[in-house]
């Protein structure tokens, strides 16, 4: 059985608080965009702080690894330069083996980072930095919105499934148009739900949030100087 990413986020290992990891993250990404050894210093600290915080991070990094993999071959024989070495009618220069290398470093760098935040950090959390009363309200009922859909769609996914609906290209088209059909009107019937549990829990139109500890301030702030300190190397 597979975890949800919201169960694996409440899971992991945490060594600072919310307001500190995306503080972290948002300041660190200039310096990552900007300095290859910033970018070294932060793969590092990103990935050890990745892989204490969860075992699914190599797995998390899996999907856009295979694409920055794809898309650094393409660069590798797409720049014009000195050439290296030769395949056919494919070049590789020295400029694009520049390019590819420090593609390949920003890139990783940058998705580390974002694998730490998505890996400890759920999105009531990243939103509640957020000021705006009426805002962080929208996002958080939306996104609760969402979850409701997608538990809704796979219900009844499951529930064609089993029926054999999908056989065919025929019975797909017509299961699928029943599943939105039916998305539709249980959406409704669960905003009916969801507006009359807010009413008897006295929803005020400010939504409650658990607030966590603001601990590892100064570990948030030696990692960065650590990355900033590239800058100078």
């Amino acid at each position: 059985m597979t975890e949800s990413l919201e169960s694996i986020q409440m899971n992991s290992k945490k060594v600072m608080g919310p307001k500190a990891r995306v503080w972290l993250v948002l300041l660190s990404l200039p310096l990552i965009l900007l300095d290859t050894q910033s970018q070294l210093i932060a793969l590092t600290l990103f990935s050890l702080l990745s892989l204490h915080a969860s075992r699914y991070y190599l797995k998390l990094l899996l999907a856009p690894a295979v694409f920055i993999l794809f898309s650094t071959t393409v660069i590798l024989f797409t720049i014009e330069g000195k050439e290296i070495a030769s395949l056919y009618f494919l070049k590789i220069t020295d400029k694009s083996v520049e390019v590819a290398q420090s593609t390949l470093l920003r890139c990783f760098s940058a998705f580390s980072a974002f694998c730490y935040l998505v890996l400890t950090t759920t999105l009531p959390e990243f939103v509640n930095l957020v000021r705006v009363g009426f805002l962080r309200e929208i996002i958080l009922l939306s996104y609760r919105a969402i979850q409701v859909l997608l538990e809704e769609a796979e219900s009844l996914k499951i529930s064609a499934e089993a029926r054999l609906g999908f056989l065919g290209l025929r019975r797909w088209v017509k299961t699928t148009a029943l599943i939105g059909h039916m998305m539709f009107l249980r959406s409704f019937e669960r905003v009916e739900k969801f507006e009359m549990a807010k009413e008897a829990r006295c929803y005020s139109g400010i939504f409650p949030s658990a607030r966590s500890e603001g601990g590892g301030k100064i570990l948030a702030v030696m990692i960065f100087l650590a990355i900033f300190s590239g800058l100078f190397i």
